[in-house]
Order: C-alpha cells, then sequence, then structure tokens
C-alpha cells in the first residue's frame, strides 16, 4: 500500500499547518491556531516531484474542492538553485559555442 503526503491547511486562509502545532507558552498572537482546518490528500510520489524545489506554498481556496490539485496549490517561492561546476561549465560552452556562430555567419 502506498499512501500520499497529507496536505493540513487553514481553511480560511490556505496556509499550510503541516508540523506548525507544537506545544507554546508565552505571549502568542491571536488566531495562531486556526478555527477550521482541512486537508488535501496527495497521490503517493506527488510531494516528491511537485514540491521537490518548492520552499513555501499554500492552498487556493477560492479554488472549489473538486478542482484538480495542481490549481488548488500555489507555489510561492522555490529553493535557490547554485549551479554546480559542470552547470557552468556547460553554461561557457553554451556561450562560445554562441560567439562561434556569430563569427561564422549562422551555422547553428
Amino acid at each position: 500500500m502506498e499512501l500520499g503526503k497529507r496536505l493540513i491547511y487553514d481553511s480560511q486562509t490556505g496556509k499550510i499547518l503541516n508540523g506548525t502545532f507544537e506545544e507554546m507558552a508565552g505571549s502568542l498572537q491571536e488566531g495562531l491556531r486556526p478555527l477550521e482546518i482541512d486537508f488535501i490528500d496527495l497521490p503517493y510520489g506527488y510531494a516528491e516531484n511537485n514540491f521537490r524545489l518548492a520552499s513555501a506554498y499554500h492552498i487556493d481556496v477560492t479554488k472549489p474542492k473538486d478542482a484538480p490539485i495542481v490549481e488548488r496549490i500555489v507555489i510561492d517561492g522555490y529553493v535557490p538553485q547554485v549551479p554546480t561546476e559542470a552547470d557552468r561549465i556547460k553554461e561557457l560552452e553554451d556561450q562560445l559555442l554562441m560567439q562561434e556562430n556569430e563569427k561564422v555567419g549562422g551555422i547553428l
């Protein structure tokens, strides 16, 4: 049996709540815990394929619950990608090819 990730979210704001409700003490903000929550069950493997580079996302609560998952989940930010040495070499090779193409008059 394979179960996908369950996204628990604030049904009023769409904020993802997974892993946010540990014990708390002290001066806490009013409304820190939502009064109503909901969830979306993702297919197995969906989170790895579609959220691998996402650093932040939320649920669009204006969309109907029967809308496709891809329309309901909004990616707010991505993890910055640091180019590898191979990426930099490839980019430099591409630049050299383009320069040579311009010199020769358009072979590419």
